[in-house]
């Protein structure tokens, strides 16, 4: 199973801002652990490869044509074109696959990225991911291969 973030919220946005603010330097050591650990309040390199590792994974098993990058490094910045590939690699998969009444349109852009529309990016894998597992399970149990 593969983890997804889908519930962050305002306050997590706060916490990232409030440290940024502080700057790292004036930072406690804990402070400090925690913003090298990622914080969820900020969309940044981990979050890229955890969703760009996800879609691979999916369009393999949905035989899906995308094009990923998995190795975003902190320093990192990416470009407009960067972007684009990886919400059209969300709409493929959104769209060869079932969906769920709740599952969320794929953002239209990474401009002005809210946690709203971050957690809705990986809701929309999420959702996927449980099709795709229960097709499996159903093949299993239905198919006599137990």
């Amino acid at each position: 199973m593969i983890h997804f973030i889908t519930d962050r919220t305002q306050a997590d946005v706060d916490r990232v801002q409030l440290l940024s603010a502080k700057g790292f330097a004036n930072m406690t050591a804990e402070e400090r652990a925690e913003w090298l650990a990622g914080m969820r309040g900020a969309y940044n390199s981990t979050d890229l490869n955890r969703v760009e590792s996800a879609v691979q994974y999916l369009a393999e098993i949905l035989n899906v044509s995308v094009t990923t990058k998995t190795n975003w490094a902190v320093t990192d910045i990416p470009s407009t074109a960067d972007m684009e590939r990886y919400l059209e690699n969300i709409r493929k998969l959104r769209a060869k696959n079932k969906i769920l009444a709740t599952t969320p349109e794929t953002p239209s852009s990474m401009t002005r990225l809210t946690y709203s529309t971050a957690n809705n990016i990986e809701k929309i894998l999420a959702d996927i991911e449980s099709f795709t597992s229960m097709w499996g399970r159903s093949g299993e149990v239905f198919c006599g291969e137990v």
